[in-house]
Order: C-alpha cells, then structure tokens, then sequence
C-alpha cells in the first residue's frame, strides 16, 4: 500500500495478489484514516488511506475459508492504544480456546476482558467470530452457545474497538492453536507469550 492510495485501490491491489495465489477472496473490507472510527466491516470506498488504514480479507481456497485482518499506523496514538487493548482481549479468548471449551465460554472470557481493559460493552457491537472452516464462520460464538470445541476446528476470532481490530484463522490441535494466516514478513509482537500481528509503522514507496 501506498499513503496517498484511495481505500478501493488497496481492496484492487489486494483481490489482485489473492487470485494471483489462486485464492478466491470473498470479501475484502478496507477502511481509511477518516472511516476507521465509524465502521467495524467498511466496504472499501473512493476515500483515502491517510495515516491510519485496516483491511480485512475472507478468502477461499481449496475447499476451505481463512479470515485475517491487518492494520497500519503512521503516527497515530489513538490507533496505537486502541489496537493494544484489542491485543490483550484477543489474548483471552486464544487462551480459552482449548478442546472441551464452549463457544459460549469463549465469549464470557471475552466479555469480561473488554471490561478489563476499560470497554465493557464493545463485545455488542460487532460479531466476535467463532468456528469457520467451510464458510468465513460456520457458527458465531454467542452468550451461552454450547458448542464444544474440538481438535480439528479452525478458530478465527474477532475482537475489535472503533479504530482497531485483531484477525486470524486458528486451527486447534490437542497441543494448541496453529497460527494458518501468518505471516512471516509481517511485523509482530509478543502477546501472552505467542506472536501477534503488530501494526505496520512504515510504508515502502
């Protein structure tokens, strides 16, 4: 991406590089400095970046679905703590997410860790995600959902505040969760003792 691409630009330039793997995205949500506040799912506009971008991508590939969202901040404060926060709540819900535990008790964690880190009521503004695998989320982790979680699942949850949200797909094995989505290239930052996506600081070219 570029800091003087319009939102619809990075969504072009991302469909682009996911066919060019022979992967069929099935959404692609982008949203700029000016939106990122507004919209926790932006379809992409002719807007710009600025110096605060999301873009969020569900795309499918033999059979299966993977979801992940990654975000950049050029200077923002405000991104910057909001996105620590999202960290730590998706902290929670990856170490509650073990075989035998229910999605419902996922998202009680999940609840009371946006209390903690001081929005106790942003798990009601946008889905939390849940079990995927053969769609973008198979089953959505509501209060009380009784699905167990079994080895062989794919996990993507989806902790988010306005101005910042956290993705991965995740399959769970009896010796833990097996990051799908990641990326090597990418910048990290350690969470709970495991490497999380960090923002990206700096653009090339």
């Amino acid at each position: 991406a570029r800091g003087e691409w319009r939102e619809c630009e990075l969504a072009g330039a991302l469909a682009e590089a996911l066919w060019g793997q022979g992967i069929r995205p099935l959404l692609l949500l982008v949203a700029g400095e000016e939106r990122l506040f507004r919209h926790r799912h932006p379809l992409p506009k002719d807007r710009p970046l600025g110096r605060a971008f999301m873009a969020v991508a569900c795309a499918y590939r033999g059979g299966l679905v993977a979801n992940l969202t990654r975000m950049v901040a050029l200077d923002h404060p405000e991104v910057e703590a909001r996105y620590r926060r999202v960290l730590e709540v998706e902290r929670v819900a990856l170490e509650a997410s073990r075989p035998g535990a229910t999605l419902g008790g996922v998202l009680a964690a999940i609840q009371r860790a946006y209390g903690e880190v001081g929005f106790p009521g942003a798990w009601e503004e946008h889905h939390q995600g849940g079990v995927g695998g053969f769609r973008s989320r198979e089953v959505l982790a509501t209060p009380g959902h009784p699905l167990a979680l079994e080895a062989g699942m794919a996990l993507a949850w989806n902790p988010s505040l306005a101005g910042a949200k956290v993705e991965d797909t995740f399959l769970l094995t009896e010796e833990g969760l097996l990051n799908l989505t990641e990326d090597a290239s990418w910048p990290t930052v350690a969470v709970g003792g495991r490497g999380r996506p960090d923002l990206l600081r700096h653009l090339h070219g």
